[in-house]
């Protein structure tokens, strides 16, 4: 009965912002503004960012809390995630660059350091969830393998 609650408010989570991404680029594409539509399509990626965060940090913290109500030894498994995630959220802004080229500004556009640093914190941030990713299919498939060879 859970599963499919949560397998539902997942499907209405990505037809919202479907949806909404959706009327937001058709917004921006007929923005009278010359710079509208670059504007309003960095703000989407920002909201955009914003929403998947909120959904992963809530819904993590859902099943956390269902993991150490019904079996406290696997919810440690959910804080670590949770450890690793802020953690590596950390890293990526403590690594991000503030610096304003001109290439970024030749539009016309107001480009502040801070949005600099936030665009390029998210990149990072994706870049090492990536490589932890990668890092921990490698690490189980290795120990799969080792297994089943020894």
């Amino acid at each position: 009965m859970q599963a499919n609650v949560i397998r539902t408010a997942l499907i209405a989570l990505r037809i919202l912002i479907i949806l909404f991404g959706c009327i937001w680029v058709v917004s921006a594409i007929n923005s009278d503004d010359p710079n509208g539509p670059v504007e309003r399509l960095v703000n989407l990626n920002l909201y955009t960012g914003a929403v998947c965060v909120m959904a992963i940090v809530g819904f993590g913290i859902y099943h956390f809390a269902q993991k150490l109500a019904t079996n406290p030894k696997r919810a440690m498994g959910a804080l670590i995630g949770f450890v690793v995630f802020f953690l590596t959220g950390l890293i990526a802004w403590s690594l991000a660059e503030t610096t304003v080229t001109q290439a970024m500004v030749a539009s016309g556009a107001v480009v502040t350091e801070q949005d600099v640093r936030i665009a390029d914190a998210s990149i990072l941030f994706i870049y090492i969830l990536g490589i932890l990713a990668l890092g921990s299919i490698l690490v189980v498939e290795g120990k799969s393998i080792l297994k089943n060879w020894l």
